[in-house]
């Protein structure tokens, strides 16, 4: 449902974009790598060439109070308040996830604002302190406010060319978030089956032997070089990440390190020459 709310408050955007003049790039729902191999998801970035905007959509229903001293958002809704994460902070933070992005690649230093729009007409906003944040406005604030960024800037911090070059290489940075098969299947990881499968006739538990270091399925008999390299690939598919070693042993069914380090190596090899 918060998801569906969010999508929803989104698209009531779009009938204020359209008043934008033609200096405005949007980009809806992106999603970037950021420090230290985490991701980042921003609802609306705004490219333009005097700055960037990162708007932050904010669907809700009730009173919403934001409190500086705790640094904290409360909604109050049928008489229940309870505590919701600050969209304030949230946007901040996706700045500095921006900025660090940009420093990685190069990019000159680009003035980035940030907005929390609030799409829900009949939501009450309040403080505790006066004025109200200068980023938190109503959606059909959003022209004006975008337009008053634009004026106020003293010059361009990048030519049309620029932007646009900006922005195919923001979408082909774009990483859709696509759900691990753990999350799909509402699985856990004790849900997994542990062992190696035979390529031969299937069956589970295939055992590490002294003789080349194969593999031996008890069922049909046969003896396996790779079937571990399978194996990996389809937990490291299942666990949505690279494979540490003691994953690799609890996973292969074995004890030994150097194996463990061995096989992963070998795995690691095959991708790269695939």
């Amino acid at each position: 449902m918060k998801r569906e709310l969010g999508y929803q408050g989104e698209q009531s955007l779009d009938y204020y974009y359209q008043f934008l003049n033609d200096d405005f790039l949007l980009m809806h729902d992106l999603r970037l790598r950021g420090i230290n191999q985490t991701f980042f998801q921003i609802d609306t970035l705004i490219l333009c060439p005097q700055f960037i905007g990162i708007i932050e959509v904010k669907n809700l229903a009730g009173s919403i109070r934001f409190e500086n001293s705790a640094s904290q958002m409360l909604r109050k809704l049928n008489d229940v308040v309870e505590s919701l994460p600050n969209p304030l902070i949230q946007v901040r933070r996706q700045r500095l996830q921006l900025q660090h992005f940009f420093l990685n690649q190069n990019f000159p230093s680009i003035p980035i604002k940030t907005i929390v729009a609030f799409t829900n007409p009949t939501t009450i906003i309040e403080t505790d302190h006066n004025p109200l944040p200068n980023s938190v406005i109503r959606a059909e604030a959003l022209p004006e406010k975008l337009e008053n960024f634009q004026t106020s800037s003293n010059k361009n911090s990048m030519t049309s060319d620029q932007l646009i070059k900006l922005a195919h290489f923001l979408c082909q940075s774009h990483l859709p978030d696509q759900p691990s098969v753990l999350q799909t299947y509402k699985l856990n990881y004790v849900d997994i089956r542990k062992g190696v499968d035979c390529p031969f006739c299937n069956r589970p538990f295939m055992t590490r032997t002294e003789k080349n270091g194969s593999l031996y399925c008890a069922h049909c008999f046969r003896f396996s070089k790779k079937a571990h390299l399978q194996a990996l690939e389809e937990f490291s598919v299942i666990m949505d990440k690279s494979l540490t070693n003691k994953e690799a042993r609890e996973f292969l069914l074995i004890e030994s390190r150097h194996t463990a380090y061995r096989m992963l190596n070998e795995w690691s090899g095959m991708l790269k020459n695939s």
